[in-house]
């Protein structure tokens, strides 16, 4: 897992540098956004503007702490802490990003939706990629059926994706906007996970791993088979 952190962070800091750099949108966005344009037509620009609501801050910020709160009930502790730091970071890390990256959307002209503050990262495709992703792992960690457990998956990856994609579509966003947002997204579920692992596996003094009552040891790998 530390392998997956440290490759999500090469990515987002390569994108973010050749966003900065300045040669991301002459090479990349420029022409990814200019052929986009030549297939908006309706349903399409219906059915983006229907998802990409969908994937924004309010929505994002329902199901988390609805989430949370069926966490809080079957007090869940670890999974709480989990959801709830993921989808904090992600509220944090969206406005100080842009914040400091300070670049600029494209042409308003070419932009089908209201929008405002700056565009890297595309804050409906990291927060969407950061929520419903890790409320889709834990959905995995925690079933035991198969097929549901695939079916969760696929659609959640279907979500963030088509979330990402119609943020393009509407012109509100660079295609390495969207890259960015999804890498960072899946970047802070990494780093739950990670910090998931210290809460449920607790270690002593001497390094040794703690055990319960029953002499049974407690690690993540329990939260696979409840």
């Amino acid at each position: 897992m530390v392998v997956l952190a440290v490759m999500l962070f090469a990515v987002a800091t390569a994108t973010t540098v050749f966003v900065v750099a300045g040669g991301a949108t002459a090479r990349v966005d420029r022409p990814v956004h200019d052929w986009v344009l030549t297939w908006r037509d309706e349903p399409l620009t219906t059915a983006a503007t229907v998802i990409t609501h969908l994937g924004g801050s309010a929505a994002m910020w329902l199901l988390a702490i609805l989430v949370c709160a069926i966490l809080l009930k079957r007090g869940a502790r670890a999974d709480l802490l989990l959801v709830a730091g993921v989808g904090a970071a992600s509220a944090i890390l969206v406005p100080v990003s842009k914040q400091l990256i300070g670049r600029a959307r494209p042409p308003a002209a070419d932009r089908l939706v209201e929008v405002g503050e700056s565009a890297f990262p595309s804050g409906h495709s990291l927060g969407s990629a950061a929520v419903v992703g890790v409320v889709a792992v834990l959905f995995w960690m925690r079933s035991r059926h198969r097929i549901l457990r695939w079916a969760v998956a696929v659609l959640a990856a279907v979500f963030v994706t088509l979330v990402g994609l119609s943020r393009i579509y509407l012109g509100v966003h660079w295609p390495t906007d969207v890259l960015a947002g999804w890498t960072l997204g899946g970047l802070l579920i990494v780093l739950g996970l990670l910090a998931r692992r210290r809460i449920a596996d607790p270690v002593s003094r001497d390094g040794q791993p703690v055990t319960d009552s029953a002499g049974s040891m407690r690690s993540v790998a329990s939260g696979y088979h409840r």
